[in-house]
């Protein structure tokens, strides 16, 4: 599977100046979300999605023509497989929770704190990943075992920052659990768990030696939303917490 260089986003927002400083936020605040297309109604929004290849749609609710809602719908029947993200005030939460109810993704409560936003964008990312791994695999009857192993070591490179679940991977691609670990640790010397590990831990430690995002930051980037799943991990393969790693590398 080719790797995506970033996961394309549609703005739908009336809102000029609202619009553009979203624009800013999503494209400063991950490399992996980039916002390819703009309009400030329901009806612009899908003149947009027949031109371009969306994935992610964050739309306000209260807008002229065509509202969110109504947007939201069209998408569901007409683009089953893009996610839709509503913009809400708090007057407008019932409309919100409506949105829900008609499988809207999630929802960002105006003004758009940055955390909420990189937080759900990173869950509509997990979801598209796998979504991906979902429609690429069923080519596989066609590979051979050392072929599915090369692809395998290619996903875990391109996706450890995200939640990568072996076991739901394994039965996507027809496979038990041991026998997925059993022909890739033929071909590589070790499990896919394992791999996942280690390249999570080498860009974390990388990380800690060459930014100065906090420990909780840091987990994140590398697949860990909990930070101390992500510090007793580090401990267990490195031999020391985050902390301690990054105070030994400033003095050498």
């Amino acid at each position: 599977m080719k790797k995506r260089d970033y996961y394309s986003v549609l703005l739908v927002e009336d809102e000029m100046f609202l619009r553009q400083s979203l624009v800013r936020s999503i494209n400063e605040l991950d490399d992996a979300f980039k916002v390819t297309a703009q309009a400030s109604n329901g009806e612009e929004a899908l003149q947009c999605m027949e031109k371009e290849d969306i994935q992610i749609v964050i739309t306000d609710i209260q807008m002229p023509i065509m509202n969110g809602l109504q947007l939201a719908e069209r998408i569901k029947r007409q683009y089953p497989d893009t996610i839709t993200i509503i913009l809400t005030g708090y007057a407008e939460f019932n409309f919100a929770q409506e949105a829900i109810r008609q499988d809207v993704f999630e929802y960002l409560l105006k003004p758009v704190d940055s955390e909420d936003l990189h937080r759900i964008l990173t869950k509509a990312g997990n979801k598209l990943g796998q979504v991906d791994l979902t429609n690429d695999v069923d080519s596989f009857g066609n590979y051979d075992s050392k072929e599915q192993v090369d692809y395998m070591v290619n996903y875990i490179q391109e996706h450890y920052m995200e939640a990568i679940d072996m076991g739901m991977m394994a039965e996507q691609m027809g496979f038990t659990s041991a026998y997925l670990s059993k022909i890739f640790k033929r071909y590589t010397g070790t499990t896919p768990v394992k791999m996942l590990t280690n390249i999570r831990m080498h860009n974390a430690k990388k990380l800690l030696n060459n930014t100065s995002l906090s420990i909780q930051e840091i987990g994140k980037n590398v697949g860990y939303p909990d930070q101390f799943h992500f510090s007793k991990t580090f401990r267990n393969v490195v031999g020391m917490n985050p902390s301690a790693f990054r105070e030994r590398g400033s003095e050498e």
